[in-house]
């Protein structure tokens, strides 16, 4: 069955309307009451202000900035460097809750990057430089946990490269995340992910393989 583009987009847009429960509560001032924890990786959307995450760790380290640029809907941008494949992403997404299920909120993230492969081979022998774009949709489910916010997110990235014969990479992860708030509008928490990755044609990792992460985050509130 076809669904036309214009109608998926209403759907989206009425998706918050339809839920009413899970509407921002407003503060006695009149406006909107932040999230407890604004959380760029949560499911929760930053209701119209703005956050900074940075991580570092197995695997990776970046920074990320959040402004929400509606009730609902966050803009995201973000630059990650993945230093076990010296490969670098900057990236822009966009972030839009569209389903409640008490006590969880569950939102589609959709991101556009840049893939950058510096072609080092100090982890990965088999490694190979290489550009790209990256096209980066994920799910996202979270939950408040205490005074933190636990999340769960399914990413499904495909990176289309463009040197040699070009190619195509796949690299399906799942990863689970805990911030809590540590002092003011600082946050700490940690993040865990597993990610299977495998390409064809000309791309760098041509061969499957199954990679871990482990990441320690700070974040803070802008606005």
């Amino acid at each position: 069955m076809h669904i036309p583009l214009a109608s998926l987009l209403t759907l989206l847009a009425l998706a918050p309307a339809a839920a009413g429960a899970a509407q921002p509560e407003e503060n006695p001032e009149g406006g909107l009451t932040a999230p407890a924890v604004p959380s760029i990786l949560g499911a929760e959307s930053l209701q119209g202000g703005s956050s900074v995450l940075a991580w570092a760790g197995y695997g990776a380290v970046g920074a990320a900035y959040g402004q929400g640029f509606t009730t609902w809907d966050d803009l995201i941008l973000q630059a990650d460097f993945d230093w076990a494949y010296t490969e670098f992403t900057p990236s822009v997404a966009w972030k839009r809750p569209i389903a409640w299920a008490a006590p969880w909120t569950m939102a589609l993230r959709l991101g556009l990057g840049w893939y950058v492969n510096l072609g080092g081979t100090w982890i990965h022998g088999f490694n190979e430089a290489d550009r790209g774009l990256a096209i980066q949709p994920a799910l996202i489910a979270s939950s408040h946990a205490g005074e933190g916010l636990v999340a769960f997110t399914v990413e499904a990235p495909i990176t289309v490269t463009r040197w040699r014969s070009g190619g195509y990479m796949v690299g399906p992860k799942a990863a689970l995340s805990f911030e809590t708030p540590l002092y003011g509008d600082l946050t700490m928490g940690i993040d865990a992910g597993l990610r299977w990755r495998a390409g064809a044609g000309g791309a760098p990792s041509t061969q499957g393989r199954t990679d871990l992460q482990l990441l320690v985050l700070i974040g803070h509130r802008v606005l």
